[in-house]
C-alpha cells in the first residue's frame, strides 16, 4: 500500500530537486497514477490537489506550504 507517510517522504525528496510548481504537480499526478491501485485513503485527494499546480501559478502552493503538507503527512497530522 502506498501510504500518506510515504507520499510525504517522496514529496520531501521532490522538494529537494525542484521548487517548480509545474514539475511538482506533474510528479504528484505521476505518483498517483503509478500507485492508483494501492493508495491509502486520502492520498488520492492530496495528490490530485497538488496536481492542479500544473494548471498555473494561481494554483501553486508555496514552498513552505508544501513542506508543511509533507511534514504533516509524515507525522500523521494530515487531517
Amino acid at each position: 500500500m502506498y501510504t500518506k507517510v510515504q507520499f510525504g517522504l517522496d514529496l520531501k525528496e521532490m522538494l529537494k530537486k525542484t521548487k517548480d510548481p509545474y514539475e511538482i504537480g506533474k510528479w504528484a499526478f505521476s505518483t498517483y497514477w503509478e500507485h492508483i491501485t494501492d493508495l491509502e485513503h486520502g492520498v488520492r485527494t492530496i495528490a490530485l490537489t497538488l496536481n492542479t499546480m500544473e494548471d498555473g501559478l494561481e494554483f501553486a502552493f508555496t514552498f513552505e506550504e508544501l513542506n508543511k503538507i509533507a511534514d504533516d503527512l509524515i507525522s500523521g497530522n494530515d487531517e
